[in-house]
C-alpha cells in the first residue's frame, strides 16, 4: 500500500509540475494589450489533460487495489478448499501459511500476556465500573447541590 502511495504521490507531483509549467508558458504569451493569445488556449487544453490524468490515476490505484482484494479472496478460499491436500507449487505455499498463522497467534498471545500484566501493575479498572463510580458522584453532587 505504501509502495501504491508513493507512486500516486509521485505522479500527482509531476503533474502538478507540468500544470505549473503549461502556466508559466501562458503568462509568456501575454502580448502588449494583457490579453492570452492560442497558447493560453492549447495550456488550459494541457491543464485540464493534466487533472483528467491524476482523476484517471487515482481510479486506476483504486482498482488496483479492488484486484488484489479480488486476488486475496480467491487465494484464500483455494487455500481453505485445500487445506492439507496441497500439490505441487502450492504444497511449498501451504506450509508457509500454516507457519506465518502460528507466528500471528503467537505474537497475538504475548501481546495480550503484556497487556493484561501492565493492566494489573496499574491497577487499571475497567472502564464500566468507572462510569458507575463517576454517576454516583454526579448523583452525590445534585443531591447536595438541591439541598436534599
Amino acid at each position: 500500500m505504501s509502495d501504491t502511495m508513493d507512486k500516486l504521490t509521485s505522479t500527482l507531483g509531476e503533474l502538478m509540475k507540468k500544470a505549473k509549467e503549461v502556466g508559466g508558458q501562458a503568462v509568456e504569451a501575454v502580448d502588449k494589450n494583457g490579453t492570452v493569445r492560442g497558447v493560453y488556449a492549447k495550456g488550459a487544453e494541457r491543464t485540464k489533460a493534466y487533472a483528467r490524468i491524476a482523476r484517471l490515476t487515482l481510479d486506476l490505484n483504486g482498482e488496483n487495489e479492488e484486484l488484489k482484494k479480488i486476488y486475496t479472496e480467491i487465494g484464500k478460499l483455494y487455500y481453505e478448499q485445500l487445506q492439507g491436500r496441497a500439490e505441487g507449487f502450492f504444497a511449498p505455499l501451504f506450509a508457509q501459511v500454516g507457519e506465518t498463522a502460528e507466528n500471528i497467534r503467537s505474537i497475538e498471545t504475548e501481546i495480550d500476556s503484556l497487556r493484561r500484566k501492565i493492566a494489573e501493575e496499574s491497577g487499571e479498572k475497567d472502564i464500566e465500573v468507572e462510569i458507575g463510580a463517576f454517576d454516583d458522584v454526579v448523583s452525590a453532587d445534585e443531591q447536595a447541590a438541591k439541598g436534599e
